[in-house]
């Protein structure tokens, strides 16, 4: 019988399409991915992938063996969970993944006071907006803005609501203001399709779509510099003393916070306490906004 980490070495390689990318997600060179890919076709006696220029494909023979990996992977996480949800310590380390944005203005203020409590709790921070694994345990604790349904192996918390205002320099919405209905309101897009968000009174001037992104901090510096109008949460906004609201008649929807994680992590003690801290802070701070 093969080991597991001829499989992990395996699937990593079919989930990123090249030994470099591999290598990477592994935390191995390159070099060792190769040859244990190598090793195991030989073992096997098949050839798992075609190797092309542009990365490496499954052959038929590999891909029979894609689900049957995956199968025996599922089985290899739940074991590794289970074992997790027995540990009750109050030490190691806690995997959490949130965006720039939560991690700047909520979670990163707060990490001070719960290692005062906590000193053996290491967290380790991943900041991405991409929803981390938790089921394979890249991350042990996922937060969140938004409206997606909960998976079913996750359990989550809603943490709070997001508001969110239009906001732009001071002297651009001095110049907007007394050009109104004279010239376009330009506009600092989002990372979507839409020129004009659906939330906008469809009666505002129109709008010069001169930016689009998808990063608040971003959007942030272009408004700063008067490049024109978008949308930030208020936490950001009101901070900022050369911004002013751009005042609309419509309501801007709000953007749920969510705390998510696997339902077997919920038995580890150091876990749990993060959590409940998490959440009792978070909901004090949304209180206030």
């Amino acid at each position: 019988m093969h080991s597991w980490d001829d499989l992990r070495f395996f699937l990593a390689v079919v989930r990123t399409g090249s030994l470099t990318a591999a290598a990477e997600k592994l935390a191995v060179n390159q070099s060792t991915v190769s040859r244990r890919i190598n090793a195991f076709e030989q073992e096997l006696k098949v050839r798992l992938f075609e190797r092309f220029s542009t990365g490496y494909e499954l052959t038929p023979e590999g891909d029979e063996l894609l689900n049957r990996a995956q199968c025996i992977e599922e089985e290899m996480h739940a074991i590794d969970r289970h074992v997790m949800g027995k540990n009750v310590e109050m030490n190691g380390p806690i995997r959490v993944t949130c965006s720039l944005v939560i991690a700047h203005y909520f979670l990163i203020p707060l990490l001070k006071r719960f290692h005062t409590m906590h000193p053996g709790i290491v967290i380790h921070l991943d900041l991405s907006s991409s929803l981390h694994n938790l089921t394979a345990r890249e991350a042990d604790l996922a937060i969140r803005l938004t409206r997606d349904a909960i998976p079913e192996t996750l359990i989550g918390r809603e943490l709070g609501q997001i508001e969110y205002r239009v906001y732009g320099e001071s002297k651009y919405l001095k110049w907007y203001r007394k050009h109104r209905g004279k010239e376009p309101l330009h506009w600092i897009g989002e990372d979507n399709t839409q020129d004009q968000p659906n939330w906008l009174p469809p009666n505002i001037t129109p709008l010069k779509l001169v930016m689009r992104t998808n990063d608040v901090f971003a959007t942030m510096d272009a408004l700063k510099l008067g490049l024109g109008v978008g949308r930030l949460p208020c936490f950001m906004g009101e901070k900022e003393k050369k911004l002013q609201q751009l005042e609309i008649k419509h309501t801007i929807p709000t953007m749920p916070v969510w705390m998510l994680t696997h339902v077997d992590m919920r038995r580890v003690n150091r876990v749990s306490v993060f959590t409940a801290f998490i959440t009792e802070e978070f909901r004090n701070q949304f209180a206030c906004l």
